[in-house]
């Protein structure tokens, strides 16, 4: 099938680079084309509104406009077409500044070859091309983002709404429950105050299923608020071992705090921070066999402080490493000790404090650890 020929706009007013130019095209038997000519840039746009082309080649010197002043009067007329400029030796600059704004090519006078030229107008169609396709893909990536942008506000307003009306619903559960237990204290243990209390615990499950619902949201959006202070170590890892100390003793675990004198205080939001402490110990005290002990501690690392918290646990499988920090993955099909978000949010909170997560697991336990910067 015979190549279609290329539509050409020659805009230039010396008579002589006109013919020498057309001359050149016609000596290139491979490379078809249809050629018109005019001198002026107004006689250029008119050409481009009525017929158009698919290349032009423009001079930067016309009768009616100059250097880039010419540039721009015929990238407004011609967006769709390759532009190439003509330049003399003393215009490259000019020449390069039109490339820059939207020029496919630019040909120095008197330099040119048939080949060369005919190879020009080929690569700066193709250019044009792929600048159409780019274009083009970025419109679809706006509208995309723009779809995406209003579904995750839609997405947002539900869960603000079903959280609070939720929130709210529970709320009442648990204050009946109290309620309920309070008034039978003194009542001998049975089957309706254990079906009271299995009440409260399932309460108690679905409001930290909220709350991890909605750090969920505010992460993907970009939205979790820290409020950082500066914070000593040592308080942080003892509030955490004070609060959590009674769960631990039901199951005889062990809980020892380890802190090297003179640990820099840290720049983080108290509240976030004791929660991230707060999923990594309840799994430790979880899956850590009766009499275990956990070690919970910090040390220098750098212009940070590493927290951790270690087990002497049996230790997770090393395919399951990767995926820990996984939203909504767990080691067990049908987990009944969560939804699979308490890791992926204690990574999202130590990400937006600047620090890094990670785990090291073998045979002899399991130790979690996570950075904060320093106080500066």
């Amino acid at each position: 099938m015979a190549e279609r020929p290329t539509r050409i706009l020659l805009v230039e007013d010396n008579p002589g680079d006109a013919r020498l130019l057309h001359e050149f095209l016609k000596e290139v038997r491979t490379f078809p084309f249809e050629l018109e000519h005019v001198t002026r840039l107004a006689d250029a746009r008119e050409h481009m509104m009525d017929a158009g082309a698919a290349v032009v080649l423009l001079d930067l010197s016309l009768p009616d406009a100059h250097g880039m002043e010419t540039v721009t009067g015929m990238l407004e007329a011609a967006p769709d077409a390759a532009i190439i400029v003509l330049t003399g030796l003393d215009d490259e600059g000019t020449a390069l500044e039109a490339v820059k704004a939207g020029a496919q090519d630019y040909l120095v006078k008197g330099q040119v070859e048939p080949g060369e030229l005919a190879r020009a107008i080929r690569y700066a169609q193709e250019r044009k091309r792929l600048e159409r396709e780019r274009a083009h893909l970025l419109e679809r990536e706006r509208e995309a983002r723009s779809v995406a942008e209003a579904a995750v506000r839609g997405r947002d307003e539900v869960l603000r709404v079903v959280s609070h009306d939720l929130g709210n619903s529970l709320g009442a559960v648990q204050l009946t429950t109290k309620v309920l237990l309070r008034t039978l204290a003194d009542a001998p243990e049975d089957e309706t105050r254990q079906r009271i209390q299995n009440i409260r615990v399932l309460a108690e499950q679905m409001q930290r299923l909220r709350q991890d619902l909605l750090d969920v949201a505010m992460l993907d959006a970009g939205r979790l608020s820290i409020e950082p202070c500066p914070l000593a170590p040592e308080a942080l890892i003892e509030s955490t071992a004070d609060r959590y100390a009674p769960v631990a003793a039901e199951r005889s675990i062990e809980l020892r705090s380890r802190t090297p004198n003179g640990l820099p205080r840290v720049s983080g939001d108290e509240a976030r921070l004791l929660q991230v402490f707060a999923n990594l110990l309840t799994n430790a005290i979880k899956f850590s066999p009766v009499g275990a002990e956990i070690v919970m501690g910090a040390e220098p690392a750098g212009e940070e402080v590493c927290f951790y918290v270690l087990d002497n646990g049996p230790g997770i499988a090393e395919e399951h490493l990767p995926r820990l920090f996984d939203r909504f993955w767990t080691t067990r099909a049908g987990n009944p000790h969560g939804a699979g978000l308490g890791l992926a949010i204690a990574k999202g909170i130590v990400e937006t404090h600047g620090g890094r997560i990670g785990v090291e697991s073998g045979g002899g336990g399991t130790r979690f650890w996570f950075t904060v910067p320093a106080e500066s």
